[in-house]
Parts: structure tokens; sequence; C-alpha cells
């Protein structure tokens, strides 16, 4: 078991920086205004892009499911987020958001081909690798 664990650290380690991209970038924040989010505070963004996956998730689901929130943090903004924008719409955005962030971190060191070769090979890598990865 501590093997695992110590990969899901280093995967962690690893791939955590790209993951708060979303959250943190301005690109994202701007993206999230576009679509109608108060982004006075990051939750209702950061509620929207972390849910949107789930579908039209409740706050008991999501409290559930993001164990480390206050419940009635979530229920601030759940299901008040959906209003602003449906699930579908914010994951079409997440992906807007990440291209810009990314764009405006990597600048002219890759082509938009090589980092579309690159985000191919991470899908597929994550694809192959399993539940037990």
């Amino acid at each position: 078991m501590s093997e695992y664990l110590s990969v899901a650290r280093r995967m962690w380690h690893v791939l955590e920086p790209l993951h708060a991209t979303l959250y943190f970038a301005p690109e994202a924040r701007q993206v999230a205004a576009d679509l109608g989010y108060d982004v006075a505070t990051r939750w209702p963004s950061y509620f929207a892009w972390r849910t949107a996956p789930l579908g039209a998730a409740g706050p008991e689901l999501v409290a559930a499911t993001y164990y480390s929130f206050s419940p009635r943090l979530i229920a601030r903004h759940i299901p008040q987020i959906w209003t602003v924008a449906e699930p579908a719409k914010v994951l079409d955005a997440r992906l807007l958001a990440m291209d810009r962030a990314l764009t405006s971190l990597i600048g002219g060191r890759l082509s938009a081909a090589q980092l579309g070769e690159a985000a191919r090979l991470a899908r597929q890598a994550a694809e192959n690798a399993g539940p037990a990865a």
C-alpha cells in the first residue's frame, strides 16, 4: 500500500500545479466572468469548474464528494451556480479557460500542434493506466 501512496504523492506533486491553474489563472477568472460568475471571490467559479463533470449536482452530493469543504460553504454556492451556466456550458468553458491559461504560460515555447500532441499523449496515458494506477 505504501508504494501506491508514494506514487500517488509523486503524481500529486506533478499534476497539482496544472490542476490548480484552472482555479487561479487570470485567464480562467476572465472566462468565468464571461459566463456570468461573480469573480470577486473564487468560490462560485471554483465550484462550477470542479463540479461540472458531475452534472447539475446538488449540495449533498458535492459535500460528500468534496469532503474537506464545509457543507455550509457548499450550500451557499450550489445549486445556485447552475442558474448562471449549465454544466455542459461550464465544461466547454473549462477547456477554453485552460487553453488560454496554458497558452499564456507556455508562450511561444510550444506550437499549438505540439501542445495538442502533448494533450493527446497525456489522455492516452491516463486512459491506459487503469483504475489501480
